[in-house]
């Protein structure tokens, strides 16, 4: 058996130098991966077991598509790899892929997925989408991602990653215990309440290590700072001179300071339409606060509602951490290279993504008595991720140019939970997200794989209008916050006005009276809608900004029209990365198990029956008979029915029929109607849904 690791471990010793700057090299990723599987066969002879054959061209190339970057391939990416003769054209593609805009957009599937992402989750919601796509864009390690959002503070339109914490609002321990769940892959959340009853934590040391995170405070220093400039901008100076040092003096001068601070809170109450949006939106450490045990906790080692200092209490031990720099030494110390599960967790996180099945599953179940299949396969993973530098595009390209990756799925299905010598991937079926954008080069043809600049012009137009209130002069924003606050009146009112309508409207038989009644609704209506986004200075501000750069478009063309147009087509070819998150619970992503959002790795493949008649009768699978279907259009200039065949074949299943296929089907495709049905049907087989 070779040495682990001898070219990664020299990477991994070289931390800190220019190496990591660079991609690995086309030897060291194959030098890696043919490590992973020599370490495999070595372990699978031992247990006397064979891996499986090797698949053909066909199978890898939609296994390829698949699993790189989220999509089956098109017919004219099919046929470029099939009638290429080279070699090494396996390794050629596996690079092209994982270099591809592609990759970014279906890692992004998976990570928002892990981390719950919910796009329009308020405005920070829309800020952490956009943040963490371009991120993975930019090749931003995995290391770095963690730490910048596990010790974000300020206003998510200055720092995005925050949302990571204002997905939880006043969930602080709820947020804590998914932290430790999905970078560390320790499932502690029983503790919460009490110790754990089959892990050693208990719920002291639960809370000492939650107490890192004990100082949240859901508010917006900008916004307090403004407030504050205001304040002193409307208000007189007070100077010493004002008050002389006698008794008349001193009492004079604790008047005028209440009078300030009075002034001071007036102001506060007068700006607080203003900044309503901001305390939604930020989150800053507060230093004063800290985290105690619960009223109800019940065991010896401490009293109910006791201050609770932050310790670690596996791998690194840290105490003594002062207030203002709890959660920056637990980003710290969650990251670490020495860090005892940080590193394994995301390599067979990545290796569970690639091959069906973590070398230890569940994923997310680890402890110290942890028995993982092929433990020096483990080993060696953590080796190659420590080596890139914790780069998941470079750890993902030696997975996929194993020979694993290429060897036919393993007949035996692993049971979750249980132990699996890994003699092939295992089967998985295609996620929702790789169905409705293998759908979409079904019926559009070119997918654009780059992130969508709908979703950056709205966040840029948010930040700015955030900018701008900052900004703006004392007297302008006090009369912003009446002007706000009147309309917040306003809209209260018409809203009661449109309830007092609707209850009497049942009752009125006159028609005239019911139409007149109507009208008088709508009109309040239209009113209260006008209101209910002036009572939000900074969010009115950035849709009308946003409309502006719609209108004006980005090229300066002055079309607006055509932006309008251009932005919609955006929207309508947009890969599912690109599209909000949860996607609506009667979409086609959802019906196939898209997640929802709500726990880490939510989303699922089980089957259903209203899923496939999803597949029979839903129009975005009718991928024939849609004018507008990109498949059709191919098919309607194709000459004779043999090449009507081979475009189908070439686009649903990655290859070109058999002889028997041709024989069997060819007679049905010179039909359209029965083209219509072949289609539909092979839409709907294992051969399509599932992963060969």
């Amino acid at each position: 058996m070779k040495p682990i690791g001898t070219t990664l471990l020299a990477l991994v010793l070289a931390v800190g130098t220019s190496a990591f700057a660079k991609p690995l090299t086309e030897k060291q990723a194959q030098d890696a991966a043919s490590q992973i599987d020599s370490l495999l066969a070595a372990d699978l002879k031992a247990a006397n077991l064979q891996p499986t054959g090797k698949i053909d061209d066909g199978a890898f190339l939609r296994r390829a598509y698949l699993g790189i970057i989220g999509r089956i391939p098109s017919e004219e990416e099919s046929r470029a790899f099939l009638s290429d003769t080279s070699s090494g054209k396996r390794q050629a593609l596996v690079d092209s892929l994982v270099a591809s805009p592609g990759f970014d957009s279906h890692l992004f599937n998976w990570m928002g997925d892990l981390l719950r992402i919910q796009t329009n989750q308020e405005q920070f919601g829309l800020g952490w989408h956009v943040w963490l796509r371009k991120s993975l864009s930019e090749d931003k390690h995995w290391d770095v991602i963690v730490r910048e959002m596990l010790s974000s503070t300020g206003h998510a339109a200055r720092n995005p990653a925050v949302g990571y914490y204002l997905r939880d609002r006043n969930m602080q321990l709820d947020n804590f215990s998914n932290s430790m769940q999905v970078f560390l892959g320790r499932q502690i959340g029983c503790a919460q309440c009490h110790d754990h009853p089959f892990d050693e934590w208990t719920q002291h040391e639960y809370y000492q290590m939650a107490a890192f995170g004990g100082g949240f405070s859901y508010r917006s220093e900008e916004a307090k700072e403004t407030t504050r400039r205001v304040a002193e901008d409307l208000n007189p100076k007070m100077k010493a001179q004002d008050f002389p040092d006698t008794k008349e003096g001193k009492r004079a001068k604790r008047e005028a300071m209440q009078k300030r601070n009075n002034e001071g809170q007036r102001y506060g109450k007068m700006l607080q339409p203003v900044f309503s949006d901001f305390n939604r939106n930020a989150l800053y450490d507060d230093p004063a606060r800290a985290l105690k045990l619960p009223e109800d906790y019940k065991y010896a080692d401490a009293k109910p509602k006791d201050i609770i200092a932050p310790e670690t209490l596996f791998g690194e031990k840290i105490t003594n951490v002062s207030p203002d720099q709890r959660r920056e030494t637990f980003a710290k110390w969650v990251t670490s290279r020495e860090n005892p599960y940080f590193t394994k967790v995301i390599a067979n996180r990545l290796w569970a993504r690639t091959f069906g099945h973590g070398l230890l599953d569940p994923v997310d179940d680890w402890n110290d008595d942890s028995k993982p299949a092929h433990p020096q396969v483990l080993a060696y993973l953590e080796t190659a991720m420590k080596g890139t530098n914790y780069d998941l595009r470079q750890f993902s390209r030696i997975l996929f140019r194993t020979q694993l990756f290429q060897r036919e799925c393993d007949p035996t299905e692993p049971e979750p939970g249980v132990s699996h010598m890994v003699r092939g991937p295992a089967l998985q079926r295609m996620t929702a997200e790789q169905l409705y954008d293998s759908l979409l080069v079904l019926n559009r043809g070119e997918v654009d794989d780059s992130p969508l600049t709908a979703n950056a012009n709205r966040w840029e137009s948010y930040k700015v209008s955030v900018e701008k209130i900052l900004n703006t002069g004392s007297q302008e924003l006090v009369e912003m916050g009446k002007a706000a606050a009147d309309a917040e009146t306003e809209y209260r009112a018409k809203q009661a006005e449109v309830r007092r309508i609707r209850l009497l409207l049942p009752d009125i038989t006159d028609n005239e009276e019911r139409k007149k009644l109507a009208a008088q609704m709508r009109a309040a209506q239209e009113i209260a809608t006008e209101a209910r986004r002036a009572r939000e200075p900074v969010l009115e501000m950035a849709r009308e900004m946003s409309m502006a750069m719609t209108m004006e478009g980005e090229d300066g063309d002055g079309g607006g029209k055509n932006r309008r147009g251009r932005e919609g087509f955006e929207r309508n070819n947009a890969r599912a990365s690109e599209l909000p998150a949860p996607f609506n619970p009667a979409s086609l992503v959802r019906e196939f198990g898209g997640s929802d959002r709500t726990t880490p790795s939510s989303g699922d493949t089980i089957p259903t029956v209203p899923q496939a008649l999803a597949l029979l009768n839903d129009p975005t699978t009718d991928i024939i008979g849609g004018k507008r279907s990109e498949l059709a259009q191919r098919l309607s200039k194709a000459k004779t029915p043999e090449e009507k065949l081979e475009a189908v074949f070439l686009r649903l299943y990655s290859r070109l029929p058999s002889s028997q296929e041709k024989e069997k089907y060819q007679p049905l495709a010179g039909d359209d109607k029965s083209l219509r049905d072949l289609t539909r049907a092979m839409l709907t087989s294992n051969r399509f849904i599932f992963v060969p």
